[in-house]
């Protein structure tokens, strides 16, 4: 990663996933029952952020296993430890490296996990044939990734992106391909057993402020960092217009996040295998 990316992640990470909006908790979720690490398994978690996934592995993993979260952002990596402490797991450590290049040795962990990463990475083929290696033979890799947002918050983004003086929050996330593109190039890379599934996860706001804080301790900080302080009164006034236009009965906001999540092994005996076409549920077959 960038280093500006690194600062962004750095004066993020103390808010970080704590506005009480629920988004990588519910994403984390879904990802670590999918993979189903085991009871003595070696995970790596990458781009671990604040440790979502790593304290649901942490107690899938229990008693024996272990944890290692990666990140490049030693602040998210204290908040990782600390969730771990929190909730009494000591099977839970950190260590500063790149997600797509993590420094370890070939076939250490059963499971490699990636939730909500692939996006931040320049190029996704390298990593993806780097963790394939880091595996055992037999192990499981499992990512996230989004394939669609809310159209309907696509003109708040865009209020918001209008006083940023680089590329919008919408246009900075790096899209990487649709879930047949990528259980392909899974298989491609000699993955077997691919699985791709699609859910849509809402994320519940008690109103336009709760969104504006999560939001820059979140993604969009990528480009509203680069909004002038004087502007940001203004920015975050055209949003809250057309937030309060969209409020559920009840006050809250809602917005409906599209996302894709990926299994598949390093196959304990080597050969060539082909992604299994895709269901119309977005399931592979």
């Amino acid at each position: 990663m960038s280093s500006p990316l690194i600062t962004t992640f750095e004066a993020a990470a103390p808010r970080y996933d704590s506005s009480g909006a629920q988004f990588a908790g519910p994403v984390a979720e879904q990802l670590v029952a999918l993979a189903a690490p085991r009871p003595g398994d070696q995970v790596l978690d990458v781009g671990c952020g604040a440790g979502a996934v790593a304290v649901r592995c942490a107690r899938a993993i229990s008693p024996d296993g272990q944890v290692t979260g990666l990140d490049l952002s030693e602040g998210m990596l204290r908040r990782t430890a600390a969730e771990a402490a929190a909730r009494g797991f000591g099977n839970v450590r950190t260590r500063l490296g790149d997600a797509a290049e993590p420094p370890f040795a070939p076939a250490s962990f059963d499971t490699v996990l990636a939730s909500l990463v692939l996006y931040l990475l320049p190029d996704t083929e390298p990593a993806l044939r780097h963790w394939r290696e880091l595996l055992k033979p037999g192990g499981t890799l499992g990512f996230s990734w989004g394939i669609g947002p809310d159209p309907r918050w696509s003109p708040v983004f865009a209020a918001v992106d209008a006083f940023a003086k680089h590329a919008g929050f919408e246009s900075y996330v790096r899209r990487v391909g649709s879930p047949d593109e990528l259980a392909a190039q899974l298989a491609a890379l000699g993955y077997t057993a691919v699985e791709v599934t699609t859910r849509t996860i809402d994320v519940r706001y008690t109103g336009p402020r709760q969104w504006w804080q999560a939001s820059w301790a979140e993604a969009p900080r990528l480009a509203w960092q680069h909004i002038p302080d004087a502007d940001r009164d203004t920015a975050r006034r055209a949003a809250f217009a057309l937030l309060d236009r969209m409020r559920e009965p009840d006050g809250t906001l809602v917005r409906r996040v599209r996302m894709a999540f990926a299994i598949a092994e390093r196959p304990a005996a080597e050969s060539p295998v082909t992604a299994r076409p895709a269901t119309s549920d977005g399931a592979s077959r």
